[in-house]
């Protein structure tokens, strides 16, 4: 999260902002429970995004390290989608970093 944006609120107005999206339905068996404010700081809400996408990584590489086939081959196809996300997330975070 860069200093600025927290700092200096017209720094916010320059750039985009999200939008507001529900998730946490439980495959929609109800209504969602979770949110993405609308507003948050593109930046930032990437920053949120690339720890998520870490963390999934991290999570799905232990589960990995412990399967058998045939679900070793389907996390390992997990894990090349995360990397994917991961890497392009993390190369649109550094672009709004530089400027």
């Amino acid at each position: 999260m860069s200093q600025e944006s927290l700092v200096n609120p017209a720094s916010r107005l320059s750039r985009p902002v999200t939008a507001s999206s529900h998730f946490g339905t439980c495959n929609h068996a109800h209504a969602p429970m979770l949110s993405v404010h609308a507003g948050v700081d593109s930046e930032d809400a990437l920053v949120c995004a690339v720890a998520a996408l870490k963390a999934a990584y991290e999570t799905n590489a232990t589960a990995l390290e412990q399967a058998g086939e045939p679900l070793r081959s389907l996390l390992t196809a997990t894990e090349n989608s995360l990397e994917k996300g991961l890497a392009l997330a993390e190369a649109v975070l550094e672009g709004l970093e530089q400027g």
